[in-house]
């Protein structure tokens, strides 16, 4: 796996700098020097749409102007998840690149994890979702800022209904009866009581970083995609932690003790949250459907096609 990795991220930077030549990679590697005071090397995991480097305890980050950071949303994320957010400052200007440092929260990436994760029956995954329920989900119900901006509630209720009916038109005619289902429950998200929190929205194995040795969650990162959502919303983002996506004959494989692990995951989640009724479990499952729906269903903007590997994924997920 590793050796994919690099040769991906390598081709991510290569592309960066062909893209983004206002500055060299060398000249921005000085730049981070200057921040850090550090010798500075390329982390293992790059994004589309940034260059990033580490320097001791320091990550610097370069992004291009439509990619820029929303420094008060962080802060209000950091509040709402703490322990898991490295905690960002802006830099300024680099040539046409914005400049963010941040602690380095340490761990790997999942994907480098994964072997000694599911070594001995899964011991250590359930030290990792145990960190997922308690210390990240259920945070996110308690921890929201009071003065956060949020959206209006019936805005954001006609825009979901509205998506998941389109969906409902023109997906494959097997996604149909769960639609049918989950769009008359989609109001009680917004029902007096059922926070609006910030949802991270793209919880994918090297956006999670965790201890190898222990198991535990050192930190999540890229949360420039963050949403004000219905609590729950990205509940579904465990499944990754379950199985891996697959490229050959299906598009998504569980571990064979996914059954066992999410069962885990989930009495460990209602147990951190401090119980939960029958009406609150219902409404949970409820966002953690729609928010893979609304995560995996759409392809630029447009209901996904049969051709769509994120449709095939959605396929498996959904049954779970």
């Amino acid at each position: 796996m590793a050796p994919d990795i690099a040769a991906l991220s390598r081709m991510q930077i290569a592309r960066f700098f062909q893209q983004n030549n206002s500055v060299t990679r060398e000249q921005c590697d000085a730049e981070a020097q200057r921040l850090t005071s550090q010798s500075v090397t390329a982390t293992l995991s790059q994004g589309g749409t940034s260059y990033t480097v580490e320097g001791g305890h320091v990550i610097v980050q370069f992004r291009v102007p439509h990619s820029t950071l929303d420094m008060g949303l962080l802060q209000s994320i950091e509040h709402t998840y703490p322990g898991f957010v490295p905690h960002h400052e802006y830099q300024g200007r680099f040539g046409q690149l914005s400049v963010y440092t941040m602690n380095n929260i340490g761990g790997v990436c999942m994907y480098l994890a994964r072997d000694k994760l599911l070594s001995n029956d899964s011991y250590l995954l359930k030290v990792t979702l145990d960190d997922y329920a308690s210390r990240f989900f259920a945070s996110a119900f308690y921890n929201t800022p009071t003065m956060m901006a949020r959206p209006d509630p019936a805005q954001l209720l006609s825009k979901y209904l509205s998506q998941l009916e389109q969906l409902r038109s023109e997906l494959p005619p097997r996604f149909r009866p769960t639609l049918d289902r989950l769009i008359p429950q989609v109001s009680d998200l917004f029902a007096e009581g059922w926070p609006l929190v910030l949802n991270h929205t793209d919880l994918l194995e090297n956006n999670i970083h965790v201890d190898p040795a222990t198991g535990s969650i050192t930190g999540i990162c890229d949360w420039r995609e963050t949403e004000v959502s219905p609590f729950g919303m990205s509940l579904g983002g465990v499944e990754v932690m379950l199985g891996v996506p697959v490229t050959a004959r299906s598009a998504w494989r569980y571990h064979h003790n996914h059954g066992e692990l999410r069962d885990y995951f989930w009495t460990q989640f209602y147990c951190h949250l401090g119980g939960a009724s029958d009406e609150q479990k219902r409404r949970i499952q409820t966002a953690r459907l729609a928010g893979l729906f609304l995560t995996y269903a759409f392809e630029y903007g447009s209901p996904a096609t049969e051709e769509s590997s994120d449709l095939r994924i959605l396929g498996e997920l959904i049954l779970e």
